[in-house]
């Protein structure tokens, strides 16, 4: 390009920036064979059936910065630092949390088998499970609905964190 077309391309550009930047003018027509078209000027031999001013989008707002927490460090290396840490330490509660759940569900499941002392025999040489049975039961399954719940928060947790 030669330094004569470059400056007549930039002239150019800079007499149609603000036509650019200003609302632009839409119209939608109908041509005769029934089909609809939008042009952004007019058209001969089709129908006129809307005109719309599309406004340019505003530029997206810049976040602000959240702002530390008193006393903590402005240095984006430390906020990185800390932020890692936390992940990991979320994600070691995760762990913790799921061998939890793992040893509550292997007891539970060993404890299905009933104990000495929690059959009670019948008279026709059958056996029904004692009160005490059920109790432990309870309690396993208590302990694995505990377990879980500490997992669930455990992710909530660390979901909150990388948000």
């Amino acid at each position: 390009m030669t330094p004569i077309k470059g400056l007549v391309v930039l002239i150019l550009v800079l007499a149609l920036a603000p036509r650019l930047t200003a609302a632009e003018t839409v119209y939608k027509y109908r041509r005769p064979d029934g089909s609809t078209l939008y042009s952004d000027v007019p058209l001969r031999g089709a129908k006129l059936i809307g005109r719309f001013e599309l406004v340019p989008v505003p530029p997206p707002a810049r976040a602000r910065p959240a702002m530390p927490e008193r006393g903590a460090a402005k240095d984006p290396d430390e906020l990185a630092r800390r932020r890692v840490q936390d992940l990991d330490a979320a994600d070691a509660a995760i762990k913790a949390a799921e061998q939890s759940l793992k040893e509550a569900l292997e007891r539970q499941q060993a404890g299905v088998e009933p104990f000495a002392g929690e059959r009670l025999g019948n008279v026709d040489r059958r056996s029904r499970l004692t009160p005490d049975y059920f109790a432990r039961q309870r309690s396993l399954a208590a302990e694995v609905d505990a377990a879980r719940a500490r997992l669930d928060e455990a992710f909530r947790q660390r979901n909150e964190l990388r948000d």
